[in-house]
């Protein structure tokens, strides 16, 4: 998702956000003060199509919003190539697993950057989860030196370690299209392979921050559910209902685009029409069936530990309030660790001001705030 390359400002950075139902692409330096030289985004219509259908039309939209991005890129800097470009791919075309190695000494020891690699690797021998041809990602997501957490392991003297990886999988199709795709934009450079559930992980830590908590991201065709506890992922599970199978129950045949302006009214009290009561009936009408869905996901994430109470939520603009409020609302207890409600936190994203040509535009996107934040962890820390 990131390209580099250097600019009067610093590092210029390509980031590209590979989603169930759209796609993203950014180009910007990098750096405490980010300009923002280019950003487009495409959306799939809220349609029902074959997965076939949407894993080309997501790519498609790649190929879209990277060419938009480029014509603004080079009316904004007069250039047109980056040498390297973060990718990052959400769900359901990837999928993430953790797992643990334990290391036992008989007396404290000095621990180096090949003592956490080797112990890496035993971890990833271990796990079952994953084929070796088909690993996208393998990282260290945190340390524990005789119980206590370190960022800098290498230097210290202890005992014991633990270590948690994050290990990811991806749609074989998605990767191969996606690489020829942005091979193509940006001719030359490297791609660094993310999974939306490592630039999460950052993001919760880093942005918002809670290290213990359940993450809900609700995307155009999928809700990610990560459970995450110390900064580390302990559970992932995918449900392929997002905003599209939400939109078709509550618009009842009207375009969902036209639902969703409403939706946004209602939150606003700006709509007193007929139509505004209907889709309140209807959206209570529809609350049990979104219960049942994610109730079945929460018990699974629950087993065999309960989940935190804190949940981020990540959703579009028009339907956060209220799925904000159905999560705090739905006595979803018997999956929490404590007997109180979901504590739901809305995912706060800060405005990017884009300079493209003679107007300055206002950006607010959340795959842009958690890829940036991404890439200031390990580009520029």
């Amino acid at each position: 998702m990131f390209g580099v390359g250097k600019s009067k400002g610093g590092l210029t950075i390509a980031i590209v956000s590979i989603e169930s139902g759209s796609a993203m692409v950014a180009i910007l330096t990098a750096g405490r003060g980010p300009e923002l030289l280019a950003y487009a985004r495409e959306e799939l219509p809220l349609q029902e199509r074959a997965k076939d259908a949407v894993r080309s039309g997501v790519i498609q939209a790649l190929r879209t919003a990277g060419e938009k991005a480029l014509v603004q890129y080079a009316n904004a800097s007069g250039r047109s190539a980056v040498a390297s470009c973060y990718c990052i791919v959400s769900a359901p075309w990837t999928h993430s697993f953790s797992e643990m190695a334990r290391s036992r000494m008989k007396e404290a020891t000095l621990i180096t950057d090949q003592s956490i690699g080797a112990l890496a690797k035993d971890a990833l021998a271990d796990q079952k989860d994953i084929e070796a041809s088909d690993l996208f990602e393998a990282n260290v997501s945190r340390v524990l030196l005789n119980g206590y957490p370190t960022s800098e392991p290498a230097g210290k003297h202890a005992q014991e370690i633990d270590l948690s990886t994050l290990l990811s999988d991806c749609d074989p199709e998605i990767k191969k299209a996606a690489s020829e795709t942005i091979g193509k934009l940006f001719p030359g450079a490297a791609i660094i392979w993310r999974s939306s559930a490592r630039t999460m992980l950052a993001a919760a830590v880093q942005v918002e921050p809670t290290e213990t908590c359940l993450i809900v991201e609700v995307s155009g065709e999928a809700t990610d559910l990560l459970a995450v506890r110390k900064g580390a992922l302990e559970q992932r599970i995918v449900v392929e209902h997002g905003i599209r199978q939400i939109l078709e129950t509550l618009a009842k045949g009207k375009p969902a685009e036209e639902t969703l302006s409403l939706m946004q009214m209602l939150e606003k009290d700006q709509s007193d029409s007929d139509a505004g009561e209907d889709l309140r009936q209807t959206i209570a009408k529809a609350e049990p069936n979104l219960v049942h869905v994610f109730g079945e996901a929460l018990a699974k994430l629950s087993t065999p530990r309960k989940l935190p109470d804190d949940l981020i939520l990540i959703a579009p603009t028009a339907l956060a309030p209220w799925l904000s409020r159905f999560f705090a609302r739905i006595d979803f207890t018997q999956f929490t660790a404590t007997p109180r409600p979901f504590s739901v936190k809305p995912f706060e994203v800060p405005e990017f001001k884009l300079a493209s040509g003679e107007r300055a535009e206002v950006v607010s996107d959340p795959s842009l705030r958690i890829g940036y934040n991404l890439v200031n962890i390990e580009l520029l820390s």
